[in-house]
C-alpha cells in the first residue's frame, strides 16, 4: 500500500505565483518530517512537488515523486494522482476551504483519508462556528463577535481586541487594536469575513493531538511564541513537549471535551489554547497536522506517526483478508 501526502504548498499548486518563503519552509518541515515518520515504519509515499523546490534532504528510496512546473501539469497529475492511489494524507490550510475541498473531493471517490471528515472541517474552518459549538459543549472560550455584531456595540473601554480571518490559518492577517482603531480597521476590511475577540493576555500554548472516534491521543504540549509587530500578531516559534505548561491530565480533559463537541475530526488535530491564572481558553482547533508536529522535540520519545501506522496497519490487514 502506497500512501500519498498531499503538502498544498509544496505541492506544486503554487507553480505559476510567487510564493511565501516562510510558508513555504513551514510546508517542508511538515512534509519532512511526516515522510521521515512513516518512511521509518516502512511504508511507501508518493508526493508532488514543485519543480522550484530543492530535493528533499533525506532518502526518498520509497518515495515516488512527481514534479511540477505549471499549473495546467498540476491539475494534471493531481487527477491521475487520485486515480492511481487509494490512501491520503492531506496537509493543507483552511483558508479558502481549501482543506475542506481536498477532503470532499476524495470522501466523494470513497478513498481511504487519514483526516478529519468534511463535516468536522467546514465547523472548525468558521471560526465563528466554532465558538458557537463551544458554548453549546459549555467549553470556556473567548467571546466572539462577528465583524457586525462588535460594530453594532458601543466599546468605551480601553480592550485590547483581535480582528482575525473567519476561515485564517496560524496568526495569518491577524491584529490587535484599541476599540477605536478597531472600529476603523473593520470599515476598510471585508466584514463578512472577519472576527472580533478580546485579547487575552497569558501563555499561548497547543495541544498536538492524534484522534479517533473513540479516543483523543494527546502527542505533545506546546508553548507558541507569538509577536506584535506594528498590530499584526506574528507565530514565531514553536516549543513542543512542554508538559511543565499543562498537566497531562488536564490536557486531556481538553482534548475530550473537544472530541465530543465536534463529530468527524479523525487522525493529526492541533488546539489552540490561551492559559491565563485562572483560565484556560480554548481558542481554535486545526483539523489537520500543524507546524509544531514538525519540532525535533516531538520525536523525543517515539514516533509521533506511532497511532497513525497503528490504523495503517490495520488496513492492510483488511485488505489482505
Amino acid at each position: 500500500m502506497t500512501i500519498f501526502i498531499y503538502e498544498h504548498l509544496t505541492s506544486g499548486a503554487l507553480s505559476e505565483t510567487v510564493f511565501s518563503a516562510g510558508l513555504m519552509h513551514e510546508g517542508e518541515l511538515m512534509l519532512a518530517s511526516i515522510c521521515q515518520d512513516l518512511q521509518a515504519y516502512d511504508h511507501h509515499i508518493a508526493i508532488m512537488r514543485d519543480e522550484r523546490l530543492p530535493a528533499l534532504p533525506f532518502s526518498t528510496e520509497r518515495i515516488t515523486t512527481y514534479p511540477i512546473q505549471t499549473q495546467k501539469q498540476f491539475n494534471q497529475t493531481w487527477l491521475q494522482c487520485q486515480q492511481r492511489y487509494d490512501v491520503f494524507l492531506i496537509i493543507a490550510p483552511e483558508t479558502d476551504l481549501i482543506l475542506f475541498d481536498l477532503i470532499q473531493s476524495l470522501e466523494q471517490q470513497s478513498k481511504t483519508i487519514l483526516n478529519c471528515r468534511t463535516e468536522a472541517i467546514l465547523l472548525c474552518t468558521d471560526k465563528y462556528r466554532t465558538y458557537q459549538q463551544f458554548k453549546a459543549h459549555q467549553i470556556k472560550t473567548p467571546v466572539t463577535f462577528t465583524a457586525d455584531e462588535w460594530l453594532y456595540k458601543d466599546h468605551h473601554d480601553h480592550h485590547q481586541w483581535v480582528l482575525k480571518p473567519m476561515d485564517g490559518a496560524g496568526c495569518e492577517d491577524t491584529y490587535v487594536y484599541n476599540s477605536i482603531d478597531a472600529r476603523h480597521q473593520l470599515l476598510t476590511l471585508n466584514k463578512d469575513r472577519f472576527i472580533v475577540q478580546p485579547y487575552i493576555y497569558g501563555d499561548s500554548l497547543s495541544l498536538s493531538l492524534f484522534m479517533t472516534g473513540e479516543k483523543s491521543h494527546l502527542l505533545s504540549v506546546n508553548i507558541q511564541h507569538v509577536k506584535k509587530h506594528q498590530q499584526q500578531l506574528h507565530l514565531d516559534a514553536f516549543e513542543a513537549q512542554r508538559f511543565d505548561m499543562l498537566s497531562i491530565e488536564k490536557a486531556q480533559e481538553i482534548a475530550e471535551q473537544i472530541r465530543m463537541a465536534i463529530p468527524g475530526l479523525w487522525g493529526f488535530v492541533g488546539v489552540d489554547l490561551i492559559k491565563t491564572d485562572n483560565v484556560i481558553y480554548v481558542v481554535e482547533v486545526n483539523p489537520r497536522l500543524t507546524t509544531t508536529y514538525a519540532e525535533p522535540a516531538m520525536r523525543s520519545q517515539t514516533n509521533p506517526a506511532r497511532l497513525l501506522n497503528t490504523h495503517i496497519q490495520a488496513l492492510n490487514h483488511d485488505n489482505t483478508n
